[in-house]
């Protein structure tokens, strides 16, 4: 293990100059001293000392990331494309604003509060939480906090978001314009974002469908044994339809191996929608029609947002970030 007076002795300074290098305090040291300092730390491969580094600056500059869960249940990070593909894109630019994150999944608010307590940390960034819950945990915690998929209507409160209703509008329009009828969109809930989905689907269908077009929609449990038994029972309903347009594409990726399963042709008897692009999107046999969206994009923004609420820099509300249509294999569409 490297020591700092180790590198001051190679350096030939005292180890407080080193010290004062690492924490960025060089007002006193001279510029070819901090360059010979520097190289020898690269060389050496330093790593400083994090509680060393947080009792210096007086400052944790720890950001704390809180994913909320349902049903008490563990969610399987590794198994969901959004969330994992999320969390590299907050860890990477967290890093890259020379700051540290510390990862939570949150089974409540208590539990939450008392995290960003006991860790001191500067500011939280929450997925999968309420806006209801997220204005609570902001009172209770007084730091900075910018939530990811929210919807606060006029109430100032920092979010990076999705134009879902754009999102959810654009599919619809392309269905009807593909002559597609009996449209069903499928969610596992109806606020916040999936909401502002099937409203974006309902207005396209109504808008462009042709003449007994309409737009449907059914709640899927959670819970994916019970969503399996929910598919088993409504397969005659599936079946009927001339486009299941699902939330999400990890919903989709699911309904379309359980209609093949079932001897059900996609897109030849039903035909197929997603929303995400995210890389089941492609994978999938046939590969799915979607609405994309950038996640690493949406974790980035998150990022620099409450940095700037840290910092104390101009209050920016709510964001909605652009969205566009992927169209694949798993929509039929109308002859050339």
């Amino acid at each position: 293990m490297v020591r700092i007076k180790d590198i001051a002795k190679e350096a030939g300074v005292s180890p407080t100059t080193v010290s004062n290098v690492i924490h960025g305090n060089t007002k006193k040291v001279s510029k070819a001293n901090i360059d010979k300092i520097q190289r020898i730390l690269e060389k050496k491969q330093y790593i400083p000392s994090m509680s060393a580094l947080m009792l210096a600056e007086n400052r944790s500059r720890l950001i704390g990331v809180l994913i909320g869960e349902r049903e008490g249940k563990r969610r399987s990070i590794a198994s969901d494309p959004f969330t994992s593909v999320i969390l590299n894109s907050l860890e990477l630019e967290i890093y890259r604003q020379n700051y540290y994150m510390l990862f939570h999944l949150a089974n409540s608010q208590e539990e939450s509060w008392k995290l960003a307590a006991t860790w001191k940390v500067e500011g939280l960034i929450t997925l999968g939480l309420s806006s209801e819950e997220n204005l609570e945990l902001s009172e209770k915690c007084q730091i900075p906090l910018v939530s990811i998929d929210n919807y606060y209507g006029e109430k100032k409160v920092a979010n990076i978001g999705l134009q879902d209703f754009e999102g959810g509008y654009a599919m619809g329009k392309f269905l009807a314009e593909q002559g597609h009828k009996n449209i069903l969109f499928l969610a596992d809930n109806d606020v916040g974002v999936d909401h502002e989905r099937w409203l974006g689907v309902q207005k396209a269908v109504e808008e462009h469908g042709a003449e007994g077009a309409a737009a449907g929609r059914r709640i899927m449990p959670e819970n994916r044994e019970l969503r399996k038994a929910w598919l088993e029972d409504s397969l005659e309903d599936l079946k009927s339809r001339d486009v299941l347009f699902f939330a999400s594409d990890f919903y989709a990726l699911e309904a379309i191996h359980f209609l093949q399963d079932k001897g059900v042709d996609i897109p030849g008897d039903v035909s197929v929608a997603g929303f995400d692009d995210s890389p089941y999107a492609e994978i999938c046999r046939p590969e799915i029609t979607t609405v994309r969206q950038n996640i690493m994009k949406k974790g980035q923004e998150a990022v620099k947002r409450l940095i700037c609420l840290i910092q104390e820099e101009e209050f920016k509300g709510q964001e909605r970030l652009p969205v566009e249509g992927v169209v694949r294999d798993s929509v039929k569409q109308k002859p050339l």
